[in-house]
């Protein structure tokens, strides 16, 4: 009697230590990452597929996958607007609590609306805790604008424009040897769903870089990944 296809289930890490590079480069089908500006996110890239070449593995056959948040409108100032509606509609009672959790040090001796004060490096400053650190210094941001990105995108990119600029962006890091795709998460349902979907979509699919329709029937066949030997048939 012939045996029955085995299914071959997609194994998904999420995380940037190095511990969890190295368990991705190992199982690992598609990583998830938090990943806010272009070089560092394209480094990234880079030593995860080393790591997973070492493993005698196929550098193809892992896809780094970064979160994005985008943040649409029919101009970019009216992209800007939602943005600050978001932040707007943000609880700040808990702001002290959630940043001092996220970056391992106490924030609450330090004022909401002044600049993020040095974390001292410790066990805890790692991947995701890093990122952000990175992020203020880079954009010169006060505590309370960190907390509004870590309450809206939690360290991912977080593009803010039109369609046309943030396809732009999604281009440029998939292209340029940042991404091989994206974990999509819209700040909010239905209408950034939508736009996205109306707007953003479409470019992606004039540019060649999104499919117009599915070709496979399963989650690895979406992916374009291909289906494993079953390790439990003898030589």
């Amino acid at each position: 009697v012939p045996r029955p296809p085995q299914g071959h289930p997609v194994l998904i890490q999420a995380g940037s230590s190095g511990p969890g590079q190295a368990l991705a480069a190992r199982i690992a089908d598609v990583v998830f990452t938090a990943q806010n500006e272009f070089a560092e996110a394209r480094e990234f890239y880079r030593t995860l597929k080393e790591q997973v070449a070492a493993q005698g593995r196929p550098a193809d056959g892992v896809l780094v996958m970064p979160g994005v948040m985008p943040v649409l409108g029919r101009t970019e100032r009216e992209a800007q607007d939602v943005f600050a509606e978001l932040n707007r509609n943000i609880d700040t009672a808990q702001a002290f609590t959630v940043l001092s959790e996220r970056l391992g040090a106490d924030m609450s001796v330090d004022p909401l609306d002044g600049p993020v004060p040095d974390v001292p490096e410790t066990e805890h400053l790692k991947s995701r805790a890093a990122l952000l650190i990175q992020m203020a210094r880079r954009e010169n941001l006060t505590l309370r604008q960190l907390f509004h990105r870590v309450a809206a995108a939690r360290g991912h990119l977080l593009p803010i424009g039109t369609p046309l600029q943030v396809a732009d962006t999604l281009e440029r890091w998939f292209r340029q040897g940042a991404a091989d795709g994206f974990n999509v998460m819209p700040p909010f349902f239905p209408g950034q769903f939508d736009a996205f979907a109306r707007g953003v979509v479409p470019i992606l699919q004039e540019r060649g870089l999104l499919r117009a329709d599915y070709t496979g029937t399963t989650l690895r066949d979406h992916l374009g990944l291909a289906r494993p030997a079953d390790r439990r048939q003898r030589a």
